[in-house]
């Protein structure tokens, strides 16, 4: 009975680590892939400078705080939804920044691509620079899904997801457009399905973990 559960342990450490070795091939692990990651991390960062960004760390904090400090005196709102609103501003000043702002204003043609290509399929990686790509715009705005969800915690979980998506969907869009009228990127409908694909992922984290909080809390407040 001892050899029987050794074999099957065996057996499944080698197919895990067959697994693993499997994943390591098969997404962004070789040392060419890996090389065009980095230079698809250090094209995207171009433009962007310290001075810039804490230049608009001070408009952003001002922008919240004078008014909300005001507010908070007034008694008219909390410090802890202050706190989430200058969150919300400063993450959208990051993905604006990623977006639009490093770039100068007629830098980039005024193209319309409507073709979505995410550079996945259902038989694996079609295109690792497409994929990369897509890769990156969903992670961007999953913070971004996190942060607004919270805005709708009184809703039903599958509302205040859906609305979030929504506001995901329409600020992709509103980038997109910016970015075709300032000729600083391209408008993609790739983009716009990658970016609102992230917000939803960060919708869905933060519903669970507030119906986890809340049940943790319902169970506490029965215990006493």
């Amino acid at each position: 009975m001892v050899y029987f559960k050794e074999g099957n342990y065996r057996r499944n450490a080698i197919l895990g680590i067959s697994l693993l070795l499997y994943i390591k091939d098969y997404f962004l692990m070789s040392d060419q892939n890996i090389e065009l990651f980095n230079r698809i991390l250090e094209r995207e960062f171009q433009g962007i400078s310290l001075e810039n960004q804490i230049m608009l760390l001070i408009i952003e904090t001002c922008i919240v705080f004078i008014p909300g400090l005001i507010l908070l005196i007034k008694k008219k709102t909390s410090f802890g939804k202050l706190l989430h609103v200058y969150l919300l501003v400063l993450y959208l000043g990051v993905i604006l920044t990623m977006t639009i702002f490093r770039r100068p204003i007629g830098t980039r043609p005024g193209i319309v691509h409507l073709n979505v290509d995410t550079g996945f399929s259902f038989g694996g990686i079609v295109s690792y620079w497409s994929a990369a790509f897509s890769t990156l715009n969903t992670i961007l705005f999953i913070p971004w899904g996190m942060i607004i969800c919270p805005f709708f915690s009184k809703k039903r979980p599958i509302i205040s997801i859906l609305i979030t998506t929504i506001i995901g969907a329409f600020t992709s869009l509103f980038i997109e457009i910016t970015q075709l009228h300032t000729a600083t990127g391209m408008f993609e409908a790739t983009d716009i399905v990658t970016n609102t694909t992230g917000t939803f992922i960060g919708a869905v984290i933060m519903a669970v973990l507030y119906l986890v909080f809340s049940q943790s809390r319902k169970i506490e407040i029965d215990n006493k």
